[in-house]
């Protein structure tokens, strides 16, 4: 579906003898279709960078970015911070809304499909006259991906959209992602720096280190046969338990 070949993002603080900084660093990789990938790697690692690149929103300073299609797919993002995607004084059905409108739907038209996108992810009509502040931290990410999924996406990145919440709500978003995936036939990249909580939800994973792709695999080999010192250490820090149930 999408291949990332020696892909590298450099940023520079300007003026003679500035210190390059190296984001992405030669990371190549394939996504595939229909399937969840995570990306995981402490703060600083280079992951959201890397989301932004496949996105767009910038543009590597070497290497490539290719789809096996022609043209390049629907891509939505979904980011950490809900608020900072969402106009406070909207109600969640302009929100959900706002990309249809900008396709040209009919305010009526696509009111309706905002109200069928927001069952998608659970959430009842009345949601639709709600503001954002009206809302809590995992129903505004559910608004969020109902949004997203209004341009039917071949492609969902969701970068850290659970860091926030308490493990029984990002449970809860990490089994709708799932579900979605199945329904809508999309793949899912997944981006987090919990490891423990991927097992069983992503196909494949990539360990992000210092810019650089440190181990990548599916994910059952990599949680029990991590080839990485890093990858290892990530696990042994982490609440995952890798006895065999």
């Amino acid at each position: 579906m999408l291949y990332l070949d020696k892909v590298s993002k450099q940023y520079s603080g300007g003026g003679k003898g500035a210190r390059v900084v190296k984001a992405v660093d030669g990371v190549s990789c394939e996504l595939m279709e229909d399937e969840i990938f995570a990306l995981i790697g402490e703060s600083g690692s280079g992951k959201s960078t890397l989301a932004e690149l496949i996105v767009g929103l910038q543009q590597p300073t070497s290497g490539s970015i290719v789809w096996r299609e022609r043209q390049t797919p629907a891509i939505q993002m979904v980011f950490q911070n809900p608020d900072r995607s969402m106009n406070p004084y909207w109600k969640v059905r302009d929100i959900v809304a706002e990309p249809l409108r900008l396709s040209g739907y009919p305010k009526q038209a696509a009111w309706l499909a905002a109200e069928e996108l927001l069952a998608k992810v659970k959430l009842s009509s009345e949601y639709m006259d709600r503001l954002p502040a009206q809302c809590s931290g995992g129903q505004k990410q559910r608004i969020a991906i109902a949004r997203a999924l209004s341009m039917s996406p071949r492609l969902l990145v969701a970068d850290e959209i659970t860091s926030a919440l308490d493990p029984m709500i990002e449970a809860e978003i990490m089994a709708l992602l799932l579900e979605l995936k199945r329904a809508e036939g999309m793949s899912i990249l997944y981006i987090t720096h919990r490891i423990e909580t991927i097992a069983g939800f992503a196909d494949r994973v990539a360990v992000m280190r210092s810019g650089t792709i440190q181990e990548i695999g599916d994910t059952a080999a990599v949680f029990h046969r991590p080839s990485s010192a890093y990858t290892r250490e990530l696990i042994q820090a982490s609440s995952y338990d890798r006895t065999p149930s």
